[in-house]
């Protein structure tokens, strides 16, 4: 089995397992673990599961090492140095079974990578700790609190944002009927980055880093909100705040959105920059980018003020009081 001192460069960053397969062709074949219908593309990111009507956010690397039994055995490294900021070991805790995320501030506060469905977590592994970049943090596998096939054994991983601490207050107003045992960094208060058009980007030198690769991200939807509180998001990370100080009139937010529904850049407004009377409207600028992938239902106009399901969670979430 490969040892951490094999973790793969890609750029300034690593590849998060031992299969060198993406580095030498940037395919997704070799490279994404498939769901059952056995198409490479069902383990990328967007509108890939259920033909095209359910979005996964993140990808399915699949395992290249095996034990006697058939389970996976590839070492999963990370992404790149931070700060470890939440474990969970227990499998049958989250659909994401064992799960780490490590916190990059170094790329910007609150960008996080996440490492889920892991057979194991080494016990260095803690909250609070230091990792460099391609340290082994555990072994690849297939826990979640569902059944995965010993032959779907895979990484699923993620680069994203956190999208801040008042998740609680959002999940304790839905109806999950379910406990909330991850706190802040359940995966629902994690946003991603398209993150094979990231890597692809990384591989063929198109952005030198995950900042430059979010800010080249093309604007599919505006949104303006009449709040004039802070966003949770642009709390973490107020670089991603287009004004230099808040207008003294302020009245709200127009906020820039891409076709995956990641918040990219927030400008403070005043009343007169409203395109319309309400708490929120929603201004598709790139139809052509949301076409392809109905299944997040963005541009809908019968949905929270023409806003889809994944849009609505965002916002609620960057809203919350």
């Amino acid at each position: 089995m490969c040892g951490a001192q094999d973790a793969i460069p890609l750029g300034k960053y690593f590849w998060p397992t031992p299969n060198q397969a993406f580095v030498e062709h940037g395919r997704m074949e070799g490279v994404l673990q498939s769901t059952a219908i056995g198409s490479a593309a069902s383990g990328s990111f967007g509108c890939v599961r259920n033909n095209g009507k359910r979005f996964h956010e993140g990808l399915d690397l699949k395992a290249i090492f095996r034990d006697s039994r058939g389970e996976a055995l590839d070492p999963i490294y990370a992404f790149h140095g931070g700060i470890v900021r939440y474990v969970n070991r227990a499998a049958g805790d989250s659909r994401y079974g064992r799960y780490l995320v490590l916190e990059h501030p170094d790329i910007a506060p609150g960008l996080v990578t996440l490492y889920a469905h892991l057979r194991s977590i080494r016990e260095e592994i803690q909250p609070g700790a230091s990792v460099e970049g391609g340290q082994n943090l555990g072994v690849m596998g297939r826990s979640a609190s569902y059944s995965i096939p010993r032959s779907r054994a895979h990484l699923h991983f993620e680069v994203g944002f956190w999208m801040g601490p008042g998740f609680q207050t959002w999940y304790d107003r839905q109806p999950f009927g379910t406990r909330n045992e991850h706190g802040s960094f359940n995966g629902m208060n994690i946003i991603s980055l398209d993150t094979w058009s990231l890597l692809g980007a990384l591989r063929r030198g198109e952005a030198e880093d995950v900042w430059e690769f979010l800010m080249s991200e093309q604007i599919a939807v505006e949104v303006f909100i009449r709040d004039t509180s802070i966003p949770e998001l642009l709390k973490v990370n107020p670089s991603l705040m287009a004004n230099v100080s808040l207008p003294r009139d302020q009245a709200g937010w127009r906020i820039e959105f891409t076709w995956y529904g990641m918040p990219t850049r927030f400008t403070a407004i005043e009343e007169d920059d409203f395109p319309e009377k309400g708490w929120m409207s929603v201004n598709v600028l790139r139809p052509d980018l949301l076409e392809p992938n109905p299944c997040l239902d963005i541009a809908r106009n019968d949905i929270f003020g023409g806003a889809g399901g994944k849009l609505k969670t965002v916002i609620q979430l960057m809203f919350v009081k």
